[in-house]
């Protein structure tokens, strides 16, 4: 059965939101990890990540398990025009808000987005096939259209990942090659 992105972002997003930060926190911790390891395992040096906001999982976290600093990670910066650039994260001091209200670097160094092996992709719905509902704007799916080489992983609770429906999906929705929950990794059957 179908489902459309806008009753699927509806119902994961008051979920989501009636999760204690103790469950954030815990389920983050865990996705983090896995994430980590998973950057470590297949000798990523480049990988994208974000910043939560309402609720998302926190894969931020991610930052403070590279003691040996040897990832480099890549944060988006939005624009109004729905338009997105990564730049290096050097540290939470050299951090602005961008015009959607989201902490990204300074300036920094943007870096041509072929060069990024891994994007951990956020997101309020996903499907076992690798169909994404974000918040609607279409930012990742322009992006990662200039990424095909590069690996996609959709992160996520495990409650917001779909395993008996489809989400609707149009030609300009890019697929992730795998769903990151606290559960682990699942590799889409696309």
């Amino acid at each position: 059965m179908m489902i459309e992105k806008n009753i699927a972002r509806k119902r994961m997003i008051e979920r989501r939101n009636k999760l204690s930060e103790d469950e954030i926190k815990y389920f983050s911790l865990n996705i983090a990890a896995n994430a980590y390891s998973f950057i470590k395992d297949n000798f990523f040096k480049n990988a994208a990540i974000y910043m939560s906001v309402k609720n998302e999982v926190r894969i931020e976290y991610i930052i403070k398990l590279d003691i040996s600093k040897s990832i480099n990670f890549y944060l988006p910066q939005y624009s109004r025009g729905n338009y997105m650039c990564f730049n290096k994260f050097e540290n939470i001091n050299s951090m602005k808000t961008d015009d959607y209200g989201i902490l990204c670097p300074k300036g920094g160094c943007i870096i041509d987005i072929k060069e990024i092996d891994v994007f951990f992709v956020p997101g309020v719905a996903f499907d076992i096939s690798g169909n994404r509902a974000g918040y609607g704007k279409g930012c990742y799916d322009k992006a990662l259209n200039q990424a095909k080489d590069s690996l996609f992983v959709g992160v996520c609770y495990g409650f917001q990942l779909i395993s008996d429906d489809e989400l609707e999906f149009d030609g300009n929705d890019i697929k992730m090659h795998y769903m990151l929950t606290e559960n682990g990794f699942v590799k889409a059957n696309n």
